[in-house]
């Protein structure tokens, strides 16, 4: 029982500190450029230019995660919702942590159960590590010597990515789908969306 409440405590405390280095290294005024990778689709290869004239949110994340990936795509996908139409000119990225047991096909299966503008995103573990590092985002497994039980711990935040390949702006994965709406909807009606 001591070691799960350590485990859970640790789990926790790494998250909380990945969260504030990402908030602290994004306190910046002026939007920084998104950074460009491709990695594979179900339908062949994916890149983040490939969606320039749309507004961007990704996400880092993966299909075995219990609680804060799911309720996260749950909530964006609320949100794609509540913008109707304007939801054509939004384009999800659900880049998995766990390439070892996210495939492709995994990953459309599971975004596809949330929202048709949501695409799920894999790779090498290298060049994971390379998209997640372009945006501070860490993630490590915890419980390695189970191969199929393990965690991945992770950042999980959602960056909003303009037309231009601007950040907007860095949400929780706490952002309730009505905040996600207002502020896609805020940018979309701003005249400077595309």
């Amino acid at each position: 029982m001591q070691r799960v409440r350590i485990s859970l405590l640790y789990k926790y405390l790494t998250a909380l500190l990945i969260a504030v280095t990402l908030l602290l290294s994004s306190c910046t005024s002026e939007p920084q450029n998104a950074k460009d990778f491709t990695l594979q689709s179900v339908d062949g290869p994916v890149s983040l230019h490939d969606f320039r004239g749309k507004t961007v949110l990704l996400f880092f994340g993966y299909t075995h995660c219990p609680d804060i990936c799911p309720a996260t795509m749950n909530n964006v996908a609320m949100a794609l919702r509540m913008l109707k139409e304007q939801a054509s000119q939004v384009q999800v990225l659900f880049v998995t942590v766990d390439p070892e047991r996210d495939s492709a096909e995994h990953l459309a299966k599971y975004v596809a159960f949330f929202h048709p503008n949501i695409t799920g995103l894999t790779g090498t573990p290298e060049e994971i590590k390379r998209a997640a590092g372009a945006y501070d985002a860490e993630f490590f497994k915890q419980d390695a010597q189970d191969p199929d039980g393990y965690e991945m711990i992770h950042t999980s935040m959602l960056f909003m990515i303009n037309s231009e390949g601007k950040i907007l702006d860095i949400m929780s994965h706490h952002t309730e789908p009505d905040d996600i709406a207002i502020a896609l909807r805020n940018w979309l009606n701003s005249g400077s969306a595309g």
